[in-house]
């Protein structure tokens, strides 16, 4: 009796009744933005008149921010803008509960949601169809009470398009089983429809460094760019473990991803991206990092559009090679000598890429270190640098290297390919494939050349990543394994 109670006075708080109708009020106006309406109204048009971005092809789903408008305004405007003036007839909305915890996917079920520019109602079979799909999609009223990453993305909505409904959704626990059934109940629900356009709601890295933002950020969008939601999925928790915040909405960004991808969306487009110390000019306190995207259907593609970058096999020239060890070499030489790190300056792009990369010494081919960047968070060159810091002085299996131990030291350097889950053991391939395996709290990586230099068949090489990890030997067979690829090279 108590829980019921409990429940029916949030419902008191988030909505009023109308004739029985639920309208929900808004909880943020004149905080995230305007309570004023031509205020509001007149702050999103000079955001949507200096938005000059536009593509061809359909817009299937949209990536927005939900910080305070003067922040992440703008940034929002350019998506919202490739929707204003067309046929749209529902909007789903998914953003993360950022005051409620509850394991499920809570749509809001009815009635209308209320912001200074009025009311707009809730398509309501489609609320209903999403509930019949799972469980665990149903109404939660305490994820909508305070809840403003869907609310501030409705004004917007009310200003580009005409007559709408929209369907707001939060998601609690943002685990992999919950993606996948959001992604495949709004396909199953959504498949045959082309007035129907899905927004993800997330702000970026959360935090008091200003590199560190555009670092991540930098990641976080790439793997946006490239539409692979798992990598940034497994990126997002990855960091979460290191107790870094990239991605408050990433769950929804996620699932958006899935389900627009399924519903025929074939690229993913950049447009706009930012930080609140950018906004402000202010790069000494806390900074919050914001991305615009587009999910389009289609292949046309106009001026100021770039195309999803389609994953390549990644090889360096020659030349390539020999500046990252050169680099290697000499920062070494200059930190083991003098404690200075030396500076250098790179212009080739490919050595400007965000990359993973390891660092390995060996002294008369015995290892000697071996530390490194398991996704690609800063530029290639400036990994291979720290990381040759790294192995020399901070693996914990080995004393530090001394200056002249170098002369006897040879450079190994491995660049890593994004991670991919695997499936079945059989994927694997030895002498290509290296693994990262994840469990709870532990985690271990193993290089691809490891297994050959170890005589390692696939059996043993599971084995010993788990043992690396510091997890029994057969922990693989329940924990999330990836496989990835390295381009190994050395000094001749």
């Amino acid at each position: 009796m108590k829980k019921w109670l409990i429940i029916l006075s949030l419902l008191f708080i988030t909505c009023e009744n109308k004739g029985g109708e639920m309208v929900r009020e808004p909880a943020v106006a004149g905080q995230f933005y305007p309570g004023n309406p031509s205020d509001l109204e007149g702050m999103i048009q000079h955001f949507l008149d200096n938005s000059k971005i536009e593509t061809g092809g359909k817009v299937i789903g949209l990536i927005c921010p939900h910080a305070g408008y003067p922040y992440s305004g703008f940034t929002a405007a350019h998506g919202y803008k490739l929707l204003q003036g067309k046929d749209i007839k529902t909007v789903v909305i998914i953003g993360p509960s950022h005051h409620a915890y509850f394991d499920g996917i809570s749509v809001y079920p009815s009635g209308k949601w209320k912001t200074p520019l009025g009311e707009v109602p809730i398509d309501e079979e489609i609320v209903k169809k999403l509930e019949k799909e799972n469980p665990k999609i149903d109404y939660f009223p305490e994820a909508h009470t305070h809840e403003h990453s869907v609310e501030v993305q409705v004004p917007f909505l009310q200003v580009v398009l005409k007559e709408f409904k929209i369907v707001p959704i939060v998601m609690g626990a943002q685990t992999e089983e919950n993606i996948d059934i959001l992604a495949n109940a709004l396909y199953k629900v959504l498949k045959g429809r082309d007035d129907v356009v899905l927004i993800a709601s997330s702000d970026l890295y959360h935090g008091y460094s200003y590199q560190q933002a555009k670092d991540m950020d930098s990641v976080v969008i790439d793997y946006i760019k490239k539409y692979n939601p798992d990598g940034l999925f497994q990126f997002i928790e990855e960091m979460e473990r290191q107790r870094i915040a990239v991605a408050c909405g990433g769950g929804p960004v996620a699932a958006v991803m899935k389900a627009a991808k399924m519903l025929g969306a074939e690229k993913s487009v950049i447009l706009h991206t930012t930080t609140s110390a950018d906004v402000v000019g202010n790069y000494s306190g806390y900074v919050v990092g914001y991305v615009s995207a587009a999910l389009i259907k289609g292949n046309e593609k106009e001026e100021g559009i770039e195309d999803s970058e389609v994953e390549k096999p990644f090889d360096l020239t020659k030349e390539q090679k020999k500046t990252l060890l050169n680099i290697a070499r000499k920062t070494l030489e200059e930190y083991l000598k003098t404690g200075n790190i030396p500076e250098f300056h790179i212009d080739d792009p490919e050595l400007k890429k965000n990359m993973g990369v390891f660092v390995t010494l060996k002294k008369h081919g015995q290892l000697r270190g071996c530390i490194g960047l398991i996704r690609g968070i800063k530029p290639l060159y400036l990994g291979v640098q720290e990381m040759a810091i790294s192995a020399a002085t901070r693996d914990p299996r080995f004393p530090p290297v001394k200056y002249d131990e170098l002369k006897d030291i040879e450079i190994e350097i491995s660049v890593l390919t994004p991670f991919q889950r695997v499936k079945k053991p059989e994927e694997i391939k030895i002498g290509r494939d290296g693994l990262y395996i994840v469990k709870g709290f532990y985690s271990g990586l193993l290089l691809p050349q490891v297994p050959v230099e170890w005589g390692w068949d696939r059996e043993t090489f599971l084995r010993q990543v788990c043992y690396k990890a510091g997890l029994p030997g057969d922990a693989w067979r329940d924990a999330e394994l990836y496989k990835f690829q390295a381009l190994v090279f050395s000094e001749e």
